[in-house]
């Protein structure tokens, strides 16, 4: 184990060839052997370049034709206090859990507990959704909704925060309020693929119903245990350190000045499991790749469903099987991947089957690193590695901050027309930088970058809405009721955008400025 300074932090490295190579006293006498060595140098450089640049802060695992080459540690776990990730660090993986929910499934098909072809009301009859089957949850074609709007509409939280293990919701809340509110489905089963937190939440209790036993229960006994995953669980989240997982990471932010941390680990959902909730590390999930060459955990006839596109109703093929995305490596071959991301972590693994390789990156900070894998698998094929575009709020909020909104903005112009292929340019950017000056109290700054996006983006409804939003935290009713109208024109079922219409005009009148 090596162990380095840079920016103050501790950055640590375990590459398993280097302690092969230290363990004799002997240079490498092959050509294969140095190969290797510097295979993993290219993986090490390659990510502590992103992490040097505050673009990676995780851990990060590779295995090349079934052995691993390489795994090391980036950054810190936590900042109140400043703690230094370390190799047996547990993350939050997001939705890389769907797999193991997919898995659950398998296992009790193979059982006979079910079929992927039964109606998902057999198990959960309070639902009255129609003709969605197991296997459209599977597949992400049942058309269900997110249940994350309905949730956020009329979940009613105290967001005093006095007490966060309390405000915390699961899948019992999630239920009873698709079964209350009947949000409609956005297309009839099987007609499109449309990925759903939905349909692998409500595995999640299927898993539970037709097993007799508690999901976390079931996946411990008849996925983790056999695979000897002894850091991986369905964790119940605690707010802060658990004595009962002591390695647990936390997830966190970074904000605009590039500077200030922020924690970024809870969510009044945490609760929620089968779409994620698994927490682990990249010993447990090598052995998780590892197991999948076998037929310990189903027989390799039904792996091989899992890892098979579904079929939507007109033959039509989807990218995606049982808890995996579908795709090919640069060689042609299968590859079957899944990212994650929540509450600040981003995960991803990423399996070459037919050529035995396996890539897991494993971030917490403020899910900012989108594509850092594609280097990876540009080094995995001797190629190399292209360094992911960085994001442009990153760059304009530390300017905001130098140097103010004018020259920020100037700043921007100049790089957009530029280096157009640099930095990441997206209307959702600007979105995030400017929430992210308006939680900091920073209201001329933050208008300014909501103006700027509405002058980028003009046919976008979103710009409006986010636009309006800052004029009314200034107080300037007026001209936001001029923006959440223009929303309006533009897209009339935007979220939440007739409740704040209604609102203001309703306001407005109570004080006799406005007649509607």
């Amino acid at each position: 184990m090596k162990t380095f300074k840079a920016k103050g932090q501790k950055y640590t490295s375990t590459l398993l060839l280097i302690l092969f190579f230290f363990s004799s006293c002997d240079q490498i006498q092959n050509k294969s052997d140095t190969k290797k060595v510097t295979l993993a140098d290219k993986y090490q450089s390659y990510l502590y370049g992103l992490y040097d640049k505050g673009q990676f802060n995780g851990n990060a695992l590779i295995i090349e034709n079934g052995e691993m080459v390489f795994q090391g540690t980036f950054g810190i776990s936590n900042f109140n206090p400043i703690d230094s990730l370390k190799l047996n660090s547990v993350f939050r993986l997001g939705s890389v859990s769907k797999q193991f929910t997919a898995m659950g499934i398998m296992i009790l098909k193979e059982a006979g507990k079910l079929s992927y072809d039964q109606d998902v009301r057999e198990f959960i009859p309070e639902l009255s959704y129609q003709g969605i089957t197991i296997r459209h949850l599977l597949n992400h074609t049942s058309g269900l909704p997110d249940y994350t709007i309905t949730m956020n509409e009329h979940w009613k939280i105290d967001l005093s925060y006095d007490d966060p293990e309390r405000l915390i919701s699961g899948n019992e809340d999630i239920l009873k309020m698709l079964s209350e509110y009947k949000p409609p489905v956005h297309f009839k089963p099987g007609e499109k693929w449309e990925y759903s937190n939905t349909g692998y939440n409500l595995l999640a209790t299927i898993i539970s119903r037709a097993s007799g036993k508690a999901f976390d229960e079931f996946l411990q006994e008849h996925i983790f245990t056999p695979a000897e995953m002894s850091n991986t669980s369905v964790y119940r989240y605690v707010p802060g350190f658990d004595e009962k997982m002591p390695n647990r990471v936390f997830g966190f932010g970074t904000k605009f000045n590039g500077t200030d941390r922020f924690s970024t680990d809870f969510h009044y959902l945490n609760a929620a499991k089968g779409e994620g909730g698994i927490y682990s590390t990249l010993e447990d999930l090598m052995k998780w790749d590892r197991i999948l060459y076998t037929d310990e955990l189903v027989s390799k006839q039904t792996l091989e469903a899992a890892f098979s596109p579904g079929i939507l109703n007109n033959g039509e093929k989807t990218n995606y099987g049982f808890g995996w995305f579908i795709d090919v490596s640069p060689n042609g071959k299968k590859v079957v991947k899944h990212m994650g991301g929540w509450a600040g972590f981003l995960t991803n693994i990423y399996r070459e089957i037919e050529e035995g390789n396996c890539i897991i990156t494993l971030t917490n900070n403020n899910s900012r690193y989108f594509n850092i894998d594609d280097g990876l698998i540009d080094i995995l094929h001797n190629k190399p590695p292209k360094f992911p575009r960085i994001f442009i709020a990153d760059v304009i909020g530390k300017k905001v901050q130098a140097e103010g909104i004018t020259t920020a903005i100037e700043h921007y112009k100049k790089l957009k027309s530029e280096q157009p292929d640099y930095y990441i340019f997206h209307e959702n950017e600007l979105n995030f930088l400017g929430y992210e000056l308006l939680e900091d109290k920073k209201m001329d700054e933050a208008i300014g970058i909501f103006k700027l996006n509405q002058e980028e983006y003009p046919k976008s409804a979103n710009v409006y809405d986010s636009y309006g939003d800052a004029l009314l935290a200034k107080g300037d009713t007026f001209n936001a009721l001029i923006n959440f109208k223009k929303v309006q024109t533009i897209d009339s079922t935007f979220f939440g955008i007739k409740k704040k219409i209604k609102s203001i005009e309703e306001d407005s009148m109570s004080n006799g400025v406005y007649e509607k």
